[in-house]
């Protein structure tokens, strides 16, 4: 049975570490089914299009071919080798977290069998349009790329994106969730104080250097959470796929409750989509800084894609 090696090493199964690296070269043992003499395929699982996969030589006198992975997005990339008829032989997850941060990959913080830890998963701009489309038949491409943008808003550009939670969604208790450091909110400084209160060593109220640090914009008050607290609860999901249909859920929700959500989506309005994403509760932020990321996360996706088709 094949399987991916480091150095000569046997790594199926592995969360091989590679902090900031792009590129990642590494051995496919045993790369020929005997059974039909065909060679294995190595991808990405779930695909990734922004990931490059390159096919290199067989090591001298040995039975391994070498594969480079290249434009390896930040937090975890699970690559398989599959024979012809899709069946996975060997995989292996390369991890190219820095570490620190908002996020802590691999922690888990409560014994709550919901939680699971904390991986980055960044999925492109053009595979959450192609996500979008596929999973909401009413959704316009211009609409798909409007949600896209505020996915982008939400997560620097999935820098910022998490256990697939798209759109950064908070979680209950008994939901699958993970939990992300230095969360902030904005608030009144009455409501801070009484949250700083409740769980002094959980939360605070921002400083000015670390606003400034952060570049965080709030009308009034910054409170800043950590983990256990229930504001750094968001949403994990095993997939993509998975991850984009509860999203899309969440978003057809507001739909139903307004019904020109969709119009304003499908119109590229996205002053009007911040507007009544804040009406529903989306998010504290003040709705001028927020449609105004949206706007330029919206010109982002329309370089990256290209003129409407």
């Amino acid at each position: 049975m094949a399987n991916f090696q480091k150095h000569g090493k046997n790594v199926h199964g592995q969360v091989l570490s590679a902090p900031g690296a792009t590129s990642y070269e590494l051995g496919l043992w045993g790369p020929i089914d005997i059974r039909d003499n065909s060679e294995l395929t190595v991808s990405t699982a779930p695909p990734n299009l922004h990931v490059k996969l390159t096919r290199g030589n067989m090591l001298p006198g040995q039975p391994v071919r070498v594969w480079k992975a290249s434009s390896l997005p930040l937090g975890r990339t699970v690559l398989v080798a599959q024979d012809a008829g899709g069946l996975v032989w060997t995989q292996v997850t390369i991890d190219t977290s820095p570490g620190g941060g908002r996020d802590s990959p691999g922690k888990k913080y409560t014994d709550n069998p919901n939680e699971s830890p904390t991986t980055r998963t960044t999925p492109t701009a053009a595979q959450v349009v192609n996500m979008l489309l596929s999973t909401w038949p009413d959704l316009e491409e211009q609409g798909a790329r409007t949600l896209t943008a505020q996915f982008m808003a939400e997560t620097g550009n999935g820098r910022y994106c998490f256990n697939w939670n798209l759109g950064n969604v908070k979680a209950k208790a008994d939901e699958p969730h993970m939990y992300l450091r230095n969360v902030w909110e904005c608030d009144s400084q009455e409501r801070a104080e009484k949250q700083v209160a409740s769980a002094p060593d959980l939360a605070h109220i921002a400083t000015a250097d670390e606003i400034a640090k952060h570049g965080w914009k709030c009308p009034k008050t910054v409170v800043v959470f950590n983990p256990p607290h229930a504001q750094c609860r968001f949403r994990a999901y095993p997939s993509l796929a998975v991850g984009a249909q509860r999203w899309v859920a969440h978003h057809k929700s507001t739909a139903a409750k307004r019904a020109e959500y969709l119009d304003a989506l499908n119109a590229g309005d996205v002053a009007k989509v911040a507007h009544i994403l804040k009406s529903v509760g989306y998010y504290t932020a003040a709705e001028a800084d927020y449609a105004r990321l949206m706007k330029l996360k919206k010109a982002e996706v329309d370089r990256q894609l290209g003129p409407l088709s």
